[in-house]
């Protein structure tokens, strides 16, 4: 049994971790990985956001202090970001969800602008870490 939930483990990690070889060099890349707000401009007091964090989850939230609105996972794949996604209240969770791509047209330290699968342009402005608040009335960890 051990050895069978291994080989699962395993696979998904390695399904997970492939990368095209075109996005093989990732070292002159902007890194993804931090707060980004979502719109035609930078809105990093309030607003739409998705938050990348560097182990490859994600967070949809309403800057500053929203509760996730959607989650799910990342991947940089140089020209584009490979993800899952999965709205509140996670109907459908007990299957896989479909891995979608954005393809990155602009990449900069700034801002990201994408293209998502039904050809929808999408923009993130980077946004400083302390843009994402502690809900009131929530502690923080």
């Amino acid at each position: 049994m051990i050895t069978s939930q291994l080989r699962v483990t395993l696979a998904g990690a390695l399904i997970l971790s492939s990368v095209p070889a075109s996005a093989q060099d990732q070292s002159t890349l902007v890194p993804i990985a931090g707060v980004w707000s979502l719109g035609e401009t930078r809105s990093c007091d309030s607003g739409p956001a998705w938050v990348f964090f560097a182990d490859g989850y994600y967070a949809e939230v309403q800057l500053p202090d929203g509760a996730p609105a959607a989650v799910g996972i990342w991947r940089d794949e140089g020209d584009a970001i490979a993800y899952t996604h999965a709205h509140m209240p996670f109907e459908g969770h007990e299957r896989p969800m479909r891995v979608r791509h954005l393809t990155i047209e602009e990449r900069t330290a700034e801002k990201l602008t994408t293209r998502n699968y039904r050809g929808v342009t999408r923009t993130f402005h980077r946004c400083p870490a302390n843009s994402l608040k502690v809900p009131a009335g929530q502690d923080a960890h």
